[in-house]
């Protein structure tokens, strides 16, 4: 959007934008180093809470995500295990 501030982790950005997937990302096109850009200065880029089970479960250990989503590292991510108490 024009005359509306961009952010990023960083701070203000000020570059070029795109959209992707219903996000606004950096740079005019899409690229590995292209990061979500939010219109608020906290922006959603960080979970505010770590990842809690339901109440009456607990989680001790990991294990790979349902979804099958990676980390930028391509490794499967790792969600709690979240069992009945």
């Amino acid at each position: 959007m024009k005359g509306v501030k961009h952010y990023t982790e960083d701070g203000e950005y000020e570059g070029k934008t795109h959209k992707m997937d219903g996000k606004v990302h950096t740079g005019a096109k899409h690229s590995e180093t292209s990061k979500v850009v939010s219109h608020k200065p906290g922006g959603p880029f960080k979970m505010r809470t770590p990842f809690q089970c339901w109440k009456g479960y607990t989680a001790d250990t990991t294990k790979p995500s349902p979804s099958g989503k990676k980390t930028p590292g391509g490794n499967i991510k790792q969600v709690p295990a979240c069992e009945k108490d």
